[in-house]
């Protein structure tokens, strides 16, 4: 294995980055203004929904943590390899797989959450399943 396969995994995690962080600040902005709502005209339907953002936003740091986590090991994977410490670059290159890979299992996680929030507004609107 040589230093430009962990290489690789910088422009993917660049573009997670990049989701990760848009998504995060999108689902803030809905949450200041769902906040404001609830606590103009408090309601239940408002209290579910800032629980699933809350929930959210929580999965959104995991996710973003991990993607560090993986950038990092990387990192570390190509020293090791350039240093001709071979089997220690390849447990951090495995490192960062694992931690990319469930970076994105997290964000499968999110989505799901993010439809089951759209879903309750739905239903209060009663708009019918197909």
């Amino acid at each position: 294995m040589n230093p430009t396969l962990p290489a690789l995994i910088f422009p993917a995690i660049s573009l997670l980055f990049l989701a990760y962080t848009n998504r995060f600040l999108g689902l803030t902005s809905v949450a200041r203004g769902m906040l404001r709502e609830h606590l103009a005209h408090p309601a239940p339907h408002w209290e579910v929904q800032l629980v699933n953002i809350r929930r959210r936003l929580h999965l959104i740091r995991r996710m973003q943590m991990l993607g560090v986590a993986s950038c990092i090991l990387a990192a570390l994977s190509m020293g090791a390899l350039s240093h001709n410490f071979p089997i220690v670059g390849q447990v951090f290159f495995v490192g960062s797989l694992a931690c990319f890979v469930s970076s994105l299992g997290i964000c499968v996680h999110e989505i799901k959450l993010s439809i089951d929030a759209i879903e309750v507004e739905f239903r209060r609107a009663h708009v019918p399943m197909n």
